[in-house]
């Protein structure tokens, strides 16, 4: 059993020597610290407050560290992508702090293909920036998008010419793009996706899931992979209330997990009215991991 709980951890993360896929990361994990899973290392911050919470890595803005997955060097275009999910923090994204989230990263402290969030142009909750060296997106996502809402985002690198670019929920790479400013005389040689934690104006969280790095845009699609994505909502949201009401689709049976920012699970209930006492609980920010049949998410609470 162990032997078999090695070899699959090495398959979801490993460096491929097939093809163009270099590396793939499914976060497929006990809830907890994701580092200590597969190659992932840090390289900044506290060891152990990114967490895996619901099969999805949980890049919190109230936490600090900041981890990496290592990979061979390779010449050339380099791509990754994964889905991405922003939690509610409460009101849209302010500010412009420097609220990078997931880069590539050389082996030193060369960050590069930088994505951000940023400010919604048009009344919406946020869009999606792109730097390609700088600390502040150098162009951004012309419009808005919304909490809740899983996207696919595609970013490819051009390691020669050092320049980024960035796509959003794109079949093929003559789609819609964005494209950031060039770094001429920068060096730039890659061995590692990283995901990023900071203060922000906002902490928000954000759910990043089914990664996949790669040599080309068709390696890092997921035309032949199905995910089902159930609706589920928290409210009120924030609460000093006591009670939380969460709504569902069907009225069957719900778990319901709360787990706190270090990742300890603080509640654990099975439910049936769609209301839960969390009065026991201190004002913070917490995930909520919802299961319903085979369908689950997980949901940022803010009690006050």
């Amino acid at each position: 059993m162990r032997k078999l709980y090695y070899t699959c951890l090495m398959l979801l993360t490993s460096l491929l020597s097939f093809g163009q896929l270099i590396a793939t990361e499914t976060f497929s994990y006990p809830d907890g610290p994701l580092l200590g899973n597969s190659t992932w290392t840090n390289h900044s911050g506290p060891n152990g407050n990114l967490l895996v919470i619901s099969g999805q890595a949980a890049i919190s803005h109230a936490s600090s560290e900041d981890i990496n997955l290592p990979f061979g060097a390779v010449p050339g275009n380099i791509y990754f992508a994964f889905d991405m999910t922003v939690q509610d923090p409460g009101n849209p994204i302010t500010g412009t702090d420097n609220e990078y989230f997931a880069h590539f990263k050389d082996s030193g402290s060369g960050f590069f293909a930088r994505v951000d969030l940023s400010e919604p142009l048009n009344g919406g909750d946020y869009v999606i920036g792109i730097s390609t060296i700088s600390t502040e997106a150098d162009v951004t996502w012309p419009t808005d998008l919304t909490y809740g809402t899983t996207y696919r985002v595609t970013v490819k690198f051009d390691q020669d010419e050092i320049v980024s670019e960035l796509w959003l929920d794109a079949s093929t790479e003559t789609d819609s793009s964005i494209i950031a400013n060039d770094a001429p005389g920068t060096n730039a040689g890659i061995v590692s996706f990283a995901l990023r934690q900071s203060d922000s104006a906002d902490d928000e969280t954000i759910l990043i899931d089914n990664l996949k790095v790669a040599q080309s845009f068709n390696e890092t699609s997921l035309s032949n992979e199905v995910f089902e994505i159930s609706t589920f909502k928290i409210y009120p949201n924030p609460t000093n209330t006591g009670i939380v009401n969460i709504a569902s689709s069907n009225s069957d049976e719900m778990n319901i997990q709360i787990f706190d920012m270090l990742g300890k699970q603080v509640k654990n209930a099975t439910i049936s009215n769609n209301s839960i006492d969390v009065s026991n609980l201190n004002t913070g920010i917490y995930l909520v991991k919802i299961t319903q049949n085979n369908a689950s998410t997980t949901k940022k609470l803010v009690i006050r």
